[in-house]
């Protein structure tokens, strides 16, 4: 293309920055590799062939497909394309993700960012398969092909109004929740299946009266007036609701909330930086919180 612009190899090179003995060898390579001559020179002036004259659409082509891929690296390189998908249950997303998604949109607009709402087996699991950058659980994974970073620890609490009788208490266990309705998650959950097993211990029955699968639901359904909820603090401590308080649950059962993300593969730097914020932001608001002694950060 430069060639044939400028009609000669010393302007070529310097356009290009390079020496014309570099010029000379690039067309004579070319012309080796084509099998016909690019290039005629006439009284001192280099004049294109009829199959260099074709093939010049195409190189431009090629030459404009090269610089939007600079274009493109750049834009990774600094954050300013690409793609970030990431998974949490309802319950870490509404406290968490909400606000560092939004911090990270006005500080990288030309980025895409998908949240995904799912179960905490089901964010172990697409984050396992690379179907998300990274995910945000609050109960225990055993899937090995992920890996992560623990953010804060905090004890089962048992969520009830502040006017509740129970509400002075220091503890509760389910001997004292025998006479309430008790909310909890599923029975194949860690805490849903601990809480069956106290229950079942205790010589009384053996379900509980509302099966909720978010904590969000959990603390609708306390609000309401629907019963007593077992469950993880994360979402109450971050969340605070003026009606309601948490009492430590016995038996403890301790849980983490965590950032995981996928064993083998490498983060892009648009995934690590919305890592960052959502860590950040999660620290933030947890530390804050009236709740926060219901935590341990890490």
């Amino acid at each position: 293309m430069a060639v044939m612009r400028t009609g000669s190899l010393s302007v070529a090179a310097r356009e290009l920055g390079v020496s014309q003995p570099a010029i000379s060898k690039s067309l004579r390579l070319a012309e080796q590799a084509a099998g016909f001559v690019l290039f005629r020179r006439v009284r001192g002036q280099l004049f294109p062939s009829p199959e260099a004259e074709t093939l010049l659409p195409q190189v431009e082509q090629l030459s404009s497909d090269l610089d939007a891929i600079s274009l493109l690296m750049r834009q990774l390189r600094d954050g300013g394309a690409g793609s970030v998908t990431v998974a949490a249950p309802g319950s870490i997303a509404h406290p968490f993700l909400t606000l560092a998604v939004a911090k990270f949109s006005r500080e990288h607009p030309n980025i895409r960012v998908e949240v995904m709402i799912l179960t905490t087996s089901s964010v172990a699991e697409h984050v396992a398969r690379s179907q998300a950058d990274f995910g945000v659980i609050h109960q225990p994974t055993d899937n090995p092909y992920v890996s992560g970073d623990v953010i804060c620890e905090g004890e089962g609490v048992c969520v009830l109004p502040k006017r509740h009788p129970l509400a002075e208490r220091k503890s509760l266990s389910v001997r004292d929740l025998q006479k309430e309705r008790i909310i909890c998650y599923r029975g194949d959950t860690a805490i849903g299946s601990l809480v069956r097993k106290a229950l079942s211990a205790a010589g009384g029955r053996r379900e509980v009266d509302i099966v909720i699968n978010q904590s969000q639901q959990a603390l609708d359904f306390v609000e309401a007036g629907a019963g007593l909820a077992v469950m993880d603090p994360f979402l109450l401590v971050a969340s605070p609701r003026v009606s309601l308080t948490a009492i430590p649950f016995r038996p403890s059962f301790p849980n983490r909330l965590r950032i995981i993300r996928p064993r083998e593969r490498p983060r892009s730097r648009a995934a690590a930086r919305l890592e960052a914020i959502v860590h950040d932001m999660m620290m933030k608001r947890l530390s804050k919180s009236p709740l926060a002694a219901l935590v341990k950060l890490v």
